[in-house]
């Protein structure tokens, strides 16, 4: 009798083990497609950020290459009228 109660409660313990161990399996699951989900939102951040920064330096460069344009055209005209 002592040997049957011993082996239900044995496999009561096991069945309670690999249940905890589904449920903890799920929950890895769960964490590592969340995290997947939020490394991808953050690469496309990433991307976004780098094309607005490249985007800028674009038009930084072109404001300056229009400013130098206009500076070495009034520097001509000053120097035209000054003759």
């Amino acid at each position: 009798m002592k040997t049957a109660k011993y082996r239900k409660r044995c496999f009561d313990q096991i069945e309670g083990v690999v249940a905890e161990n589904l449920a903890l399996t799920a929950e890895v699951e769960r964490l590592w497609s969340e995290a997947e989900k939020e490394a991808k939102e953050k690469a496309a951040q990433e991307e976004l950020v780098l094309d607005l920064t490249r985007r800028l330096a674009d038009k930084d460069r072109e404001k300056r290459s229009k400013s130098s344009f206009l500076v070495a055209v009034v520097n001509y005209v000053v120097d035209f009228y000054d003759k």
